[in-house]
């Protein structure tokens, strides 16, 4: 069906005391996001905040909250928009995000309208950025989105493995009697920033949960830093004097999952040095608790899945021209 020229309802800024519990239940039933489980704390925290809003008011600030805009229609929001504002080297990137409309709303042009009265908000602001993800399986928004500027930039897999379900050795049926993981030494460091710059480009880093300078071994020499200690931790597969990968591992929020950030060759080793690497890391550290893991699209697939894991999310990054 086509777009509606002039779909019902208007749109406005977004009030985080009277909007927030319409908004949160609209992007949780747009986003199916109730049998994800890091997806749900993310919901049960945003719930949270919103009653801390209401409860201390009169101490709301513009500047304390996301901006966004949402769409009305007979006093009831059936659309949403946010605007997220990353820092990377003194330059303001915004994030697209949240962008929602009720089924029944759905292909009238609403999403197209929140999209540009957010772009002409954004453009105010004078920021060096604007991104936004997208399912890569959500064609008609890809379409809305190139239409408005976007241009595909990569595709990213989210993968999820829930808490263990038995004690078995993940290694056991592996050829691996020559390779061994052990704590990354210190000369690891430079063949592992170059994986990781390979594997998550700079352009998108700064919507990572942690700066992988961080990872550098003589991130301890500043004070700021020695609160990371305790959630980060970093493997390296070996074999014989090879280095064949490395792992990190971030510990999550006692009611969230761990975060994994791999560094391996892209090379035709990568699906079994990923596979051997994960296995060892299950045998040797992990503890049971819900794992994910951000690994681009079409790298070390079938690794992934035959060790258990789900894939969540495929997701686009689209960047304005």
């Amino acid at each position: 069906m086509a777009a509606a020229a002039n779909p019902p309802g208007f749109i406005r800024s977004y009030n985080p005391i009277k909007d927030a519990d319409e908004v949160i239940q609209l992007i949780e039933e747009s986003f199916n996001l109730k049998n994800d489980p890091e997806s749900r704390s993310v919901i049960n925290q945003m719930r949270f905040n919103a009653e801390r809003l209401r409860e201390g008011g009169w101490l709301f600030s513009p500047g304390s909250v996301h901006p966004g805009f949402v769409w009305v229609v007979d006093e009831r929001i059936v659309g949403n928009i946010s605007v997220i504002y990353f820092y990377e080297k003194l330059r303001q990137i915004a994030l697209i995000a949240n962008v929602a409309v009720q089924p029944e709303y759905q292909q009238m042009g609403i999403a197209t309208l929140l999209t540009r009265h957010a772009l002409r908000f954004i453009k105010q602001k004078r920021v060096s950025e604007v991104w936004l993800q997208v399912s890569s399986d959500n064609q008609t928004a890809q379409g809305l989105y190139a239409g408005l500027g976007f241009q595909s930039v990569r595709r990213l897999n989210n993968w999820i493995k829930e808490k263990r379900l038995s004690q078995g050795n993940w290694s056991n049926s592996l050829e691996m009697e020559s390779l061994w993981m052990e704590p990354r030494r210190f000369s690891d460091w430079s063949t592992q920033k170059r994986w990781l710059e390979e594997t998550y480009p700079c352009d998108t880093r700064w919507y990572s949960s942690v700066k992988f300078s961080l990872f550098s071994p003589l991130s301890f020499l500043n004070p700021l830093n020695w609160d990371e200690f305790d959630v980060l931790r970093h493997y390296a597969l070996r074999q014989e004097n090879s280095l064949l990968g490395l792992l990190s591992w971030q510990r999550g929020a006692i009611s969230r999952s761990d975060n994994l950030w791999l560094a391996l060759a892209k090379d035709e080793y990568e699906e079994r040095n990923t596979r051997y690497l994960l296995s060892k890391f299950f045998d040797k550290e992990w503890s049971g608790r819900p794992l994910r893991v951000e690994y681009p699209e079409g790298r070390a697939e079938k690794a992934f899945e035959n060790l258990g894991f789900r894939l969540a999310r495929r997701l686009e990054w689209m960047k304005l021209k």
